[in-house]
């Protein structure tokens, strides 16, 4: 499956887009998402080929998180958190996404939000996500990780986790954000 080649390219953009500002903490969503990767590997759980989406990532890169993607997965009510045409001061300031393209339940986010009104329809809004996905696996050998996904809303992070046991994920994407 290749999991070392993602997590070495994941590793890379998020060198790349963290050298892109000045800022001290927070981090970025790309780093945060490698922290929870990595511990999908270190508790040896089963890490599915996939995708990642960057809203860091440049506009023509196959890698970057546009509205029209973020509202085919969250719903129309997604329209507009990434800033739309605006760049100045989005609601979702920072997002990275990892979902599987195999048949298998296995999906990570991390969302960075302008504020806590903000991080509260986010977090309602992946928890809405984590429904559909029930739904689609419901009366499947993967109906149980589905109703494993956690989302949590901490500060102006939200982190949503679906895979066979969240909680190292979770505790782990926590730790990176401080």
């Amino acid at each position: 499956m290749g999991h070392p080649r993602f997590l070495v390219l994941l590793l890379i953009l998020s060198l790349l887009f963290s050298a892109c500002g000045t800022s001290d903490p927070p981090p970025a969503a790309s780093e945060v998402l490698t922290a929870a990767l990595t511990a999908v590997t270190d508790t040896a759980q089963t890490l599915p080929d996939g995708i990642i989406r960057l809203t860091a990532a440049p506009a023509a890169s196959p890698h970057h998180l546009t509205e029209t993607f973020l509202s085919a997965l969250y719903g129309e009510a997604a329209r507009g958190l990434l800033g739309g045409d605006s760049t100045d001061n989005p609601p979702v300031q920072d997002a990275a996404l990892y979902l599987s393209v195999a048949p298998y339940p296995f999906e990570l986010g991390v969302f960075r939000c302008a504020d806590g009104d903000t991080a509260r329809t986010v977090a309602a809004l992946c928890r809405g996500r984590l429904d559909t996905l029930a739904r689609g696996f419901a009366g499947s050998e993967w109906g149980e990780v589905v109703s494993s996904g956690w989302v949590a809303a901490e500060g102006n992070w939200v982190f949503l986790v679906l895979c066979e046991d969240p909680a190292p994920i979770l505790e782990a994407a926590r730790r990176a954000v401080g």
